[in-house]
């Protein structure tokens, strides 16, 4: 907190405890990163976001609590909530089941929001899935954008030959066991923190206050981090494919846009794909509720106008649907 100075025995543990939910989970990105990625990725999205990606050159990637579907983000982060209160009620401790009653209360409140900034645009592996059409794809009449990956990865992720820092791609992970490990591991090295202050002994209550603030946060982005690389079993059909940027806490994101929904400002930043990898366009899919001849002709007309390379194919569904 503003104008609280910590003991220096406090600020070295919140520092190291930094350092060791890095070394817990950069492993477990790296891992996935290895893994070989689909040859084609697909944005599925309406008439409006295939005219706007095209017109504008720019790929959105959305503030990750401001997602469409927020539960995803809900789920992931209960089982950090649940597996640090479930640890805080093992241990008996009072000051370590008000901390973790703290961490619930962070996340209702919107606290969680200041543990970083998470940007992320997300892709499928599979060009023609019923569930992403309906979810995504306006109700089955959008499109399904099909990107060459190297080609949007390497701009993405690199530049100049080198990577670029915290910008990552990786396929989500459908699993909430292995979830819960890393959310343990991440605990096994923060929970003795809790208590520290006590242990260490002539710390003011104010002191106390900013230090369990710092390690809330420090230990959400740590959790929130660990998050993104999941999502609920259910949504195993969608494979997903995510490009992220990850921004530290203690500075603002560069380049924050606003747009609006309902009674709402979401936050986003623009990836100039055209810019950087204009032949990573590969294909157009239709849906499967649109009427072809038309959906057909729109996906022509604006790649004729916006995007005249050529050598991008224009395809349709294959799956029997009829829109409710």
């Amino acid at each position: 907190m503003p104008g609280i100075t910590l003991p220096l025995e406090l600020s070295n543990a919140l520092s190291q405890y930094d350092r060791d939910g890095d070394l817990i989970l950069n492993p477990f990105a790296a891992e996935l990163d290895a893994k070989r990625p689909p040859a084609t990725i697909y944005h599925y999205t309406d008439d409006r976001g295939l005219k706007g990606i095209l017109e504008s050159g720019k790929l959105w990637f959305t503030d990750i609590f401001d997602l469409n579907d927020p539960s995803e983000l809900r789920h992931g982060l209960s089982i950090a909530i649940e597996t640090l209160r479930e640890e805080a009620e093992k241990s008996g401790d009072a000051d370590s089941k008000r901390f973790a009653a703290q961490f619930a209360r962070f996340d209702v409140e919107g606290g969680i929001e200041e543990a970083g900034h998470f940007f992320v645009c997300c892709f499928s592996g599979t060009r023609d899935e019923l569930g992403q059409w309906r979810a995504y794809g306006d109700n089955g009449c959008g499109f399904a954008i099909g990107f060459d990956t190297r080609s949007l990865e390497e701009p993405f992720t690199r530049t100049a030959g080198a990577p670029i820092e915290n910008h990552m791609t990786f396929p989500l992970t459908y699993s909430d066991a292995v979830l819960r490990g890393l959310q343990k591991q991440l605990l096994d090295k923060m929970f003795s923190l809790i208590t520290r202050p006590h242990k260490l002994g002539g710390v003011h209550p104010a002191q106390v206050h900013a230090y369990w603030r710092d390690l809330l946060v420090t230990h959400a982005m740590h959790a929130t981090r660990a998050v993104v690389f999941f999502k609920h079993e259910a949504y195993k059909n969608e494979n997903e494919y995510r490009f992220l940027q990850l921004f530290p806490k203690d500075k603002p994101a560069p380049d924050v846009k606003y747009r609006s929904r309902p009674y709402a400002l979401v936050r986003y930043r623009d990836f100039e794909w055209t810019a950087l990898a204009k032949a990573a366009l590969k294909e157009i899919v239709v849906g499967p509720a649109a009427d072809v001849a038309k959906a057909s002709q729109f996906a022509r007309d604006c790649l004729e106008a916006f995007h005249p390379v050529g050598g991008v194919q224009i395809t349709h569904s294959v799956i029997p649907y009829r829109v409710p």
